[in-house]
């Protein structure tokens, strides 16, 4: 809303390019209005014609006519109409020019799609009326007259609420020369238009630019959601920005900024709120989300502002309410973090309190304009670049884009530095994982072993280890412990490395000497595990500790599941007996397998695990990834054979 009165301030500021020669009006009194303006001894240049019209209110397409006694209609100066006023007025104007005059043209500076032009009675063409959606603020149309020796002229205006909401003039000027004069003021004018939205302009397509290339960032590091919610700031508010001043050099129907632009407010301030905190690293609250329901209301009520029934100047305070919780207090919020030891929100400070601060300048000069005071009405002028001025506004983003952008570069480079650190672990424990997982298989001749391993991530968090123990003993363990990456990473090789030291044929004794081993670990962490001890005669001992039970011959092996190690020193666990025949196969999984999930969000589940437990480990670990993977993948499978006794 702010950027509303730049329009005012541009009719009162902008300099006139080429001199307009004008000839000295008589004074006729307040009862005197010349029934015609004398064209006929033109001045060198242009005729300003933006005395002596007359309007009234109405709509009546005979008032077009020539010859229509307009005597009893008020006096109008088209140069100094003011803001318009709803609904529909003409205005009239008489030319004398005489006979054998050149050729002439008329410029006018109104509003495309509010007024129609008639020239002695006849519709010119290129001067439409155009719904709410089509109409502009005023740009110069030129229009020839017709071969003469007087013209009446006369304009047919409908004030559409866009321009009665603020407060916009239907005119600026009309003006009458020769064709090569008038080609030289519509172009002086075009100009003069078009330079003081041009620095706008290419600001805020900059701040696109910006936006985009934070999307980039978030690409290359998707974790940080900071890059996202910047970029989609940086493009909102540059589009919201682009979309004002455009309308407002009249390069697009105002619509754009009543229906898009202004609406574009209230989201590009969520998006601050949400890059804000997700920089801080901080949650936003529900007092901040009840905040952006609120601003999500106020786009709803931005576009209602445009209708009849609601007041433009009361929209215009609503808006600067809502806006100023997230201008005042995100600044106060990062320093108060920044104080409590966030040093990168102190970074954001300085950044988020420019374009607050330029803007409660630019308002504080435009109420100096309203108000009448005056003292400090430069504080809404352009700043003078050249032949260009740049909107104080303007300068904040700038400033906030530069600012931000060394703030987002700093960030990005300490990210960078640590992903490449920890892909660099990463890769470290891949291959140590990997390596321990490899050496971690023996067992006896008369078991046929197959394992697959899918890890979710470059390291997982599942293990599987056999190892082959005195008497013909195969002991087998698979398990999987908690959290992802690194941390699971350093378990597993733990709990790998004790295994490899273990002699021990006793599945209960294993895992309670693994859960010792976890709770003397200071950096904490759990897993669940079941282990088996399988003799040469098809023996089997189990004890789970939280684990799927595995599968036999396609049936679900009853064990008593146990506490998962690491949670409690007294943690006790059970001991079950089977028997295998030959041919028999048993099937362990982790819960990867279980737990995988389809695009629709359909668990893989216990039955359909259960139903494909007796095909090969590969099959099953592919059949669970290809459904959906989000988790580990560890699959054993053995089939027994009875020991061929020597002779």
């Amino acid at each position: 809303m702010r950027r509303h009165v730049l329009f005012v301030l541009w009719i009162a500021l902008a300099v006139p390019l080429s001199v307009h020669a004008q000839p000295a009006a008589p004074d006729y009194g307040a009862a005197q209005i010349p029934s015609a303006v004398d064209a006929t001894h033109l001045p060198p240049g242009v005729l300003d014609l933006g005395d002596g019209w007359r309007t009234q209110a109405g709509n009546n397409l005979a008032w077009a006519q020539p010859g229509f006694d307009d005597n009893s209609w008020d006096p109008a100066n088209l140069d100094d109409l003011g803001a318009a006023e709803p609904g529909w007025r003409w205005y009239r104007l008489r030319v004398h020019l005489g006979s054998d005059h050149p050729p002439l043209n008329l410029l006018l500076e109104g509003g495309p799609g509010t007024y129609q032009l008639f020239l002695n009675g006849q519709k010119a063409p290129g001067a439409t009326l155009r719904p709410l959606f089509g109409a502009a603020r005023p740009t110069e149309q030129v229009f020839a007259l017709p071969d003469a020796s007087d013209v009446e002229i006369a304009l047919r205006t409908d004030a559409l609420r866009t321009y009665t909401a603020w407060h916009l003039p239907l005119f600026l000027t009309a003006e009458l020369g020769p064709p090569d004069a008038i080609a030289g003021e519509r172009a002086a004018a075009e100009s003069g238009r078009l330079y003081l939205a041009l620095p706008s302009i290419a600001i805020n397509l900059l701040l696109i630019l910006a936006g985009l290339a934070a999307f980039a960032l978030w690409r290359s590091q998707r974790r940080h959601m900071e890059y996202l919610w910047l970029g989609l700031y940086l493009c909102l508010l540059g589009l919201s920005n682009l979309l004002v001043f455009s309308a407002e050099a009249g390069v697009l129907p105002e619509a754009c900024n009543n229906f898009l632009g202004d609406p574009l407010i209230y989201l590009f301030t969520i998006m601050q709120i949400q890059f804000t905190f997700t920089f801080a690293g901080k949650r936003v609250g529900r007092v901040w989300r009840g905040y952006e329901g609120l601003l999500l209301a106020m786009v709803v009520v931005s576009v209602l502002a445009t209708y009849p029934g609601i007041s433009s100047s009361a929209y215009a305070v609503a808006e600067a309410l809502v806006i100023l919780p997230a201008a005042l207090l995100l600044p106060v919020l990062l320093f108060v973090w920044y104080r409590r030891g966030n040093r990168e929100a102190g970074w954001l400070i300085l950044p988020s309190l420019l374009p607050a601060a330029t803007t409660a300048i630019t308002d504080v000069g435009s109420a100096s304009i309203f108000s009448g005071w005056g003292r400090a009405d430069f504080l809404a002028n352009p700043v003078p670049l050249g032949p260009i001025g740049l909107q104080i506004s303007d300068l904040g983003d700038l400033l906030f884009l530069l600012a931000i952008a060394m703030v987002m570069f700093f960030r990005f480079a300490r990210v960078s530095r640590e992903q490449a650190r920890a892909a660099a672990e990463l890769e470290a424990a891949q291959r140590v994982q990997a390596l321990l997982l490899r050496s971690a298989q023996e067992h006896a001749s008369n078991l046929a072993v197959e394992t697959v391993y899918r890890p979710a991530e470059e390291v997982g968090g599942d293990f599987f280890h056999t190892a082959l123990l005195e008497g013909g003993l195969t002991r087998l363990v698979v398990g999987d412990v908690s959290g992802k990456g690194m941390g699971a990473a350093m378990l597993v090789s733990a709990l790998v490395g004790a295994l490899d030291t273990m002699r021990d044929a006793d599945p209960c004794a294993v895992l309670r000497h693994l859960n010792t081993l976890l709770l003397a670990r200071q950096q904490g962490g759990f897993a669940t595990c079941v282990c088996a001890c399988i003799a040469a005669d098809g023996g089997v001992t189990l004890a789970n500790a939280g684990h799927l039970a595995p599968y036999r011959n396609g049936e679900e092996v009853p064990l008593s599941p146990g506490l998962p190690l690491g949670i409690t020193s007294d943690a006790d666990y059970a001991e079950t007996s089977l028997r295998l025949t030959p041919g028999d196969a048993l099937t362990f999984l982790s819960d990867g397998v279980v737990e995988a999930q389809s695009p629709a969000g359909e668990l893989f589940g216990f039955e359909r695990t259960r139903q494909i437990s007796r095909e090969s480990a590969e099959e099953i670990a592919r059949a669970a990834s290809t459904f959906g993977q989000q988790d580990d993948i560890t699959v054993l499978t053995l089939s027994f054979a009875p020991a061929v006794a020597r002779v």
